[in-house]
């Protein structure tokens, strides 16, 4: 993974990916398939996201509901003539600008929290 990091007013800075594992509570794992999806910038299966990751197919579709659960990626069945019967399939991407307003919104509310608990504690 490529290293990005966020830089704090007093000079300290964290990797984009730790801080996001942070911020929602992901695990390694999570990290991982967010940033391929983000990456590949287009919708993936499970078994595609497995494969490249080199992971079980068990262990994605944790880190896939956990993302789903977090509002961090996005998903839609999988229109396959192959697939007549049996579960649906889906397919997992990240919608970007989504994402990026989702955690403008996260911060801004985690700011006012801040915010308001000192005031009340300074009361």
């Amino acid at each position: 993974m490529k290293e990005e990091k966020i830089v704090f007013p007093d000079g300290r800075s964290v990797e984009i990916h730790e801080f996001l594992a942070f911020m929602y509570g992901l695990s390694s794992s999570d990290v991982s398939v967010l940033h391929l999806l983000m990456v590949k910038g287009k919708k993936m299966t499970a078994d595609e996201i497995s494969e490249e990751l080199d992971v079980t197919k068990a262990s994605i579709n944790k880190s896939l509901n956990n993302l789903l659960d977090k509002g961090l990626i996005m998903r839609e069945k999988e229109e396959s003539e192959d697939k007549k019967k049996g579960r649906p399939g889906y397919l997992y991407w990240v919608d970007k600008n989504k994402l990026y307003e989702k955690l403008e919104k996260d911060l801004e509310k985690l700011a006012t929290e801040v915010r308001q608990g000192l005031e009340q504690h300074l009361q």
